[in-house]
């Protein structure tokens, strides 16, 4: 007989309540009432540090089975704290980082973590990842004066380099560990974390034990059960009938529709966890482009001006989302208030001016409009479309799958495009430099900037400032550059929204990496 998503999350709340977990491993009285069940909508990927590649799932995962050496202090996230490492210090020229190392740390497999754990982890790293060239690429040596000291020398000052130290990519593995396993260690992966790898069924579950030994104090919990459910309705189902003790995002924009949010609101056993993120979502323009409407400012600018953003926020994301200015997300750290005064606000009647000054006719104006698939996308492609009618500007809009629209993208080949940026590590260079600086507007799904000496320099002196206070004030100069030209009509940013049954506590949702850690977290 073949289960369905909805008899499986029934037969798992059945099996836990007889004291067998959902995978038949038998389990001790009481263990039942400490297993915490979460649904994800799909499968993990990047399970081990490795190779991840920023996977919301397989990241989560790992930040509950391995440490990294620092990590951002709950609740609040704005402070790193320390975590393998006790203590660090930068040199003044902000090129070398200094780490004094816990010694009573050891790895689930009983082998000791020493600085030569360390060094091994970060350098397979860079050797597998691609994807962490642009940031831990820029290591140009590890030093290892003694096993609870590392040092960490860079090609250049790099002040965020702590922030990528608190990344999945970064978290330190086992040597044993992967000499035995080799490339299977993905599917054995062994850290120093509160819990230990268990179980792993593709497309079904990733099941983990509570690491008893945890140098920080045992987790409260049992185990974890990371359920695959893709159908958002079965997960609200298995959340209210108790099959399940989580809703995660998992880096979609919102757990369940939004309009089902309502009935989990006078739900006295389910509690609804808000948090702010740092994902930007935008109305972009090509902005390389010399030729056509947009090459205008004043034509981005009357665009921006035809967005109607409270009504967005009301109508489509109904409290799920909160207003973007520019550049940056209001909690961000560098975040320039005065940036909510220069950013662009609804008037219809101006945005029709504007187009006048820049002799333009709206009406002879048609735009395709480039948006992601899927219903939440294709309500907020929609509702720009009926605001830009509004001045008189028809939008054809063309929902593509992800590969061809990120081939598009990087290949220029669009004028305007609904996209994103969703932070993994809580520093504005995470959305100033990939998406702005003009040098690297071929190499992802950037703002194409075009070439701009004096902006560039700018942004690569703020990211190479070793003082907090003064490359704060540079990001604000920074920001206000990038509004005055208008590169976009910044739209919302998606709250971090996770669903618990209302016996859950001690959760704290994170905005950057928006990934969650179990070890403080009681199931009552």
């Amino acid at each position: 007989m073949k289960l369905t998503r909805r008899l499986f999350g029934a037969l798992c709340a059945a099996a836990l309540s007889l004291g067998v977990s959902p995978i038949g491993v038998p389990m001790a009285f009481g263990q039942e009432a400490s297993t915490l069940v979460i649904a994800v909508p799909a499968d993990a990927a990047g399970l081990e540090p490795g190779i991840n590649k920023a996977e919301p799932i397989g990241s989560e995962v790992i930040l509950n089975v391995f440490d990294t050496l620092v990590a951002w202090e709950s609740p609040d996230f704005k402070r790193l704290e320390g975590r393998l490492a006790k203590d660090w210090s930068i040199s003044d020229d902000g090129r070398t980082f200094s780490f004094a190392l816990r010694d009573d740390v050891t790895f689930h497999d009983g082998t000791p973590f020493n600085s030569d754990a360390v060094k091994f982890s970060i350098n397979r790293t860079v050797a597998m990842n691609p994807y962490v060239e642009a940031t831990l690429g820029l290591v140009k040596d590890i030093e290892t004066p003694s096993p609870t000291q590392v040092i960490f020398t860079l090609s250049r000052p790099y002040p965020a380099f702590l922030s990528i130290l608190a990344q999945p990519q970064s978290a330190i593995v086992s040597p044993t560990a992967v000499e035995k396993y080799g490339d299977d260690f993905a599917n054995h992966p062994v850290g120093t974390g509160p819990f230990k790898f268990r179980a792993y069924q593709p497309d079904t579950r990733i099941v983990l034990d509570a690491n008893s030994e945890y140098f920080r104090g045992a987790p409260q919990l049992h185990r974890l059960i990371y359920t695959v459910i893709p159908e958002a309705s079965t997960r609200r189902l298995e959340l209210e009938n108790g099959g399940v003790d989580i809703i995660q995002q998992a880096g979609q924009l919102s757990a369940v529709p939004s309009e089902e949010m309502a009935a989990f609101v006078d739900n006295a056993d389910i509690q609804i966890l808000e948090s702010p993120s740092q994902i930007i979502r935008q109305l972009e323009f090509n902005n390389s482009l010399r030729d056509g409407p947009f090459a205008d400012p004043r034509v981005r600018r009357a665009i921006a001006m035809a967005i109607d953003y409270d009504g967005l926020l009301d109508g489509v994301f109904e409290g799920t989302a909160e207003r973007v200015y520019g550049p940056l997300t209001s909690n961000s750290w560098a975040f320039d208030p005065a940036v909510q005064d220069l950013a662009p606000k609804y008037d219809p009647a101006a945005a029709r001016a504007l187009l006048q000054e820049a002799s333009v006719d709206p009406a002879a104006l048609t735009v395709k409009l480039y948006s992601f698939q899927g219903a939440l996308w294709g309500a907020v492609a929609t509702f720009v479309q009926a605001n830009l009618a509004d001045i008189g500007v028809h939008v054809d809009i063309a929902q593509t799958e992800f590969p061809s629209y990120r081939a598009l993208h990087v290949a220029g080949e669009w004028e305007m495009a609904l996209d994103g940026r969703q932070p993994w590590y809580n520093d504005p260079d995470a959305h100033i430099t990939i998406g702005y600086l003009s040098s690297l507007k071929d190499s992802a799904m950037t703002f194409r900037m075009p070439k701009n000496d004096g902006l560039d320099a700018k942004i690569l002196a703020a990211q190479g400032e070793a003082d907090m206070e003064t490359r704060k004030a540079m990001y604000s100069e920074i920001q206000q550059e990038i509004v005055a030209q208008v590169p976009a009509a910044y739209l919302f940013s998606p709250k971090l929204i996770v669903f618990a049954r209302a016996n859950i506590d001690g959760l704290v949702v994170n905005s950057a990496p928006p990934l969650n850690e179990y070890w403080g977290v009681s199931k009552n």
